[in-house]
Parts: C-alpha cells; sequence; structure tokens
C-alpha cells in the first residue's frame, strides 16, 4: 500500500469531506494545525471513525472539523473500527453549530478581539495591537492577560508600571505576571528618556539603542559582537521564540519581522547557515532597506573567513538547537548590475554552509549558480549545464580537485572553463600543483567574498 501523502490547498475541510462524500472515496486525512495533529477517516465517502490525542470518535471528530487555517494532507484508508455512526450530513450539521456557539462565546468574551491583538503584537505592529486591546479591555478590564499585554506593547516606561500594577491587583501571584516584573525591574534602570523598546524574543524593556537583551542574552542585530557570543541566548526562550514567528510565517507568509527575527534567532543559537538563509531573504523582501544588506555581507564575510575550518555539514556552527524548516527563497534581487547575458557558475564544495556563502554572493552579483557537494555530482553539472566557470575546491569526497580538474582539461567539450580550485592549503607547492594541472587561479580558504568576485571578473564577464 502506499503511504506518499498529497496536500490539498484552498479548500475547507467542510469541502473536502463533501467532495469525498459526492465521489465515495476512501481516505484518511490528516489535519494539522500548529502543535496538534489529528485523523479523520473516511470509507465510502462516509466519516467512520476519528482521533485526535487522547479523543477518538464523534469527539474527536467534532474538535478537529471546528479548526480554522488547518493543513490538510491525504492519506490511504487507515484500518480502524467504525466508531461513528451519524451521516457526514448530519456532523456537518453539528460542526456548523458548534462554531457558531464558540464563536458567540469568544464574541462575548472578546477572547477574539484578544487573539487578534496578541498577534499583532507579536507581529510588532504595535499601534494597532494598542487600539484592539483597549477596546477588549473596556469589555474585560478584569483580564490579567490583558494588561500583561497592554504592558507589552507599551513604550513608556510609566505606562508599563500602571499596567502590571493593576494586572497585579487582579492576582498578585499569577507566575507570568511576577516574570513580566522581574524583566521590568531588569530593563528599567537602562531606560533613558522616557522611552523603551522590546525584546524581540522575550519582551523585556530595552534602551533603544540596545543590541543586546540583558533577560534571555539574545543579540538584536547580527555584527561582529554578536558574532562573538553566538550560542550564548537562553535556550528556552529561543525555542519559544522561534516556534512564535514560525507560526506568524505560516499564516503571514510575507512577514519580514518573522523572517528577520528567525535570521537573528538561528545567529543567536550559532546556526549561522540557516541564520544565513533567512537573511538572505529579508534583504530579498526589502531591498531598500540597507540595514538588512549591510548584515547580510558581514555574516557572509564571517562565514567566509571562517570556511577554513567548516567541515561538509557546516558543523563549525552546529548546536543541539533543532533547526526550523526551510523556507521557500525568491530568485536573489543583485546589489550590483546583473552579467548579461547571465553567466553560469558550479561550485563544487562538500561544505554546504561554505556552498552557501558562496552561491549567495554570487547570485546576488547577478550570476546564476549551480553547486555540487562532489566530484561525481560535479562531473554530471558540467555535462547537464555547461558552466561559464568553475570553482572547485581541493579536498573532496570519493574524488579530489586535483582529479576532477585533470578530467576537465582532458575534456575538449570542457577544457576551455575557467576553472578557479578552493583549497584550505596555502603553499607554494599547492598552488604550482593546480597550475601544472590547468586551473586558471587558486583561492585560500578563508577567502574574502570581494577578493572571490575580483578574481572571477578576471576570466568571465
Amino acid at each position: 500500500m502506499t503511504t506518499a501523502k498529497q496536500t490539498i490547498d484552498g479548500f475547507s475541510l467542510e469541502n473536502i469531506l463533501q467532495i469525498f462524500n459526492m465521489e465515495s472515496k476512501s481516505q484518511t486525512l490528516q489535519v494539522t494545525r500548529e502543535d496538534q495533529t489529528g485523523y479523520l477517516d473516511v470509507e465510502q465517502g462516509e466519516l467512520i471513525h476519528a482521533s485526535l490525542g487522547s479523543l477518538s470518535g464523534m469527539e474527536a471528530a467534532m474538535e478537529i472539523m471546528v479548526w480554522d487555517e488547518a493543513k490538510t494532507e491525504v492519506l490511504p484508508l487507515r484500518k480502524v473500527q467504525r466508531t461513528i455512526q451519524s451521516s457526514l450530513i448530519n456532523i456537518l450539521l453539528e460542526v456548523s453549530k458548534l462554531k457558531d456557539d464558540r464563536r458567540s462565546a469568544r464574541e462575548e468574551s472578546g477572547e477574539d478581539l484578544l487573539q487578534d491583538a496578541i498577534e499583532k503584537a507579536e507581529m510588532q505592529q504595535y499601534k494597532l495591537a494598542h487600539d484592539e486591546l483597549v477596546a477588549f479591555l473596556k469589555k474585560k478590564r478584569d483580564s490579567l492577560i490583558g494588561w500583561i499585554w497592554f504592558a507589552r506593547i507599551q513604550g513608556n516606561p510609566d505606562l508599563i508600571r500602571k499596567s502590571l500594577n493593576v494586572a497585579a491587583s487582579i492576582d498578585p501571584n499569577d507566575s507570568l505576571l511576577k516574570e513580566e516584573q522581574r524583566k521590568f525591574a531588569l530593563g528599567l534602570p537602562s531606560l533613558r528618556g522616557g522611552v523603551a523598546r522590546k525584546c524581540y524574543f522575550c519582551w523585556t524593556p530595552l534602551n533603544r539603542s540596545a543590541t543586546a537583551c540583558p533577560n534571555c542574552q539574545g543579540s538584536l542585530i547580527i555584527n561582529a559582537e554578536a558574532l562573538q557570543h553566538v550560542g550564548e541566548m537562553d535556550a528556552k526562550v529561543a525555542g519559544e521564540a522561534q516556534d512564535r514567528y514560525l507560526r506568524i510565517l505560516r499564516r503571514h507568509p510575507r512577514s519580514l519581522t518573522a523572517v528577520y527575527c528567525l535570521a537573528l534567532i538561528q545567529m543567536n543559537l550559532g546556526r549561522l547557515k540557516e541564520a544565513l538563509v533567512y537573511l538572505d531573504k529579508a534583504s530579498k523582501m526589502a531591498p531598500e532597506r540597507a540595514v538588512f544588506t549591510s548584515q547580510l555581507k558581514l555574516l557572509l564575510e564571517h562565514l567566509a573567513s571562517q570556511s577554513q575550518d567548516m567541515g561538509a555539514d557546516g558543523s563549525a556552527e552546529a548546536t543541539e538547537a533543532v533547526a526550523p524548516p526551510p523556507i521557500e527563497v525568491e530568485d536573489a534581487a543583485p546589489l550590483n548590475r546583473p552579467v548579461t547575458p547571465q553567466r553560469v557558475i558550479l561550485v563544487v564544495e562538500d561544505s554546504a554552509t561554505t556552498r552557501k556563502v558562496i552561491a549567495i554572493t554570487l547570485t546576488r552579483n547577478g550570476y546564476k549558480v549551480i553547486e555540487a557537494g562532489d566530484g561525481l555530482e560535479a562531473l554530471s553539472k558540467i555535462s547537464e549545464e555547461r558552466p561559464d566557470l568553475i570553482m572547485l575546491d581541493v579536498i573532496l569526497p570519493k574524488m579530489d580537485g586535483y582529479k576532477i580538474l585533470a578530467i576537465i582539461k582532458g575534456n575538449a567539450e570542457f577544457k576551455d572553463i575557467p576553472v578557479i580550485m578552493l583549497t584550505s592549503k596555502d603553499g607554494f607547492l599547492n598552488k604550482v600543483k593546480g597550475r601544472m594541472a590547468g586551473s586558471s587561479a587558486y583561492l585560500t580558504k578563508p577567502f574574502d567574498p570581494e577578493q572571490m568576485l575580483q578574481e572571477i571578473r578576471k576570466h568571465i564577464w
């Protein structure tokens, strides 16, 4: 039996079940919302079973089917016992009624308004969050969590203090409130001019010029100092912040705030390759913002300078933290005038991190980049793509760079392609060996990205 999954986008769960009913399909639907996953088993178009954690049968089905913005994947029908006897039409009617009841309850309690305000606050849309929190607190003045969030979005220390005091009058022993009070006391001595900014990760009030948080030890910008302190951020805060911004990114794929903060989190955790991907994404989303471009350039240069020490998996910066799932990255917007016609460069390098540094640098300067992680893959890419230039690491698995170079130069079709050798061995004999084998140039790792570009421009325009 096949276990391949098929994701269905653009349709509500209700629509999918109605289609399955009309076509008498037999499938299992895997439904995911944030950190919850449930299963709906459909046989001949009728819902026969459901499971969600400890829930099963009709109870699980009702809970799953009221979810909004869930991801639905189609699987082969599981082998399950029938636990649901109601027809699908009756179930959908019950779900519709339950949704209406819950919506009315949320409107009555102001819960929807609060959740919208929290989401806007998490996206750093503080003015919009402020307006919604004011409206919510007019309805629910005794909401402790409402006052905590009202304190979090304030830039005035006096308003932060007053909001926390109101929260304390509701429940002075609340653990979250005590944590907010502790962070406020920690940040207060550094606040000047009566204006505070907030840590992107833990909400500690900070001086507007602060570049790091004294509470979670997270750096708020990628600069030379921050790169000296990777791995020092509180892992629990980093994990919670990563989950928060990934959730925002799923709901708002163009959220520049989420993308940039994810870059910062990865940098703080020491996952510099992942930080590079997110920061490159941010600079493409806002090419007019020099702050992203300058930080990207700094990180590229830093990774290039560290390339000598990196293994094939970028292990120089590996940590125990779990990397976030990859994000889709659009084609780069070149920083300089694009090369016309676009030149193709093959990068042959077993370190994924070094490959990423080179690829992003070249792409942002107008080149098309293809990549290979070993000699056999390189020879295949050369045959398929016929690149205009090859950047070839000397030390590779399976076949070293000199052997690959000899094969290239021994092929009548490819022998004229310029080859720049990359190596961590800086010695006269190595350079002579490369020259004798037919290389066009020799770059020693760690190398400066600008030096690399200058060398490339000597051979292709």
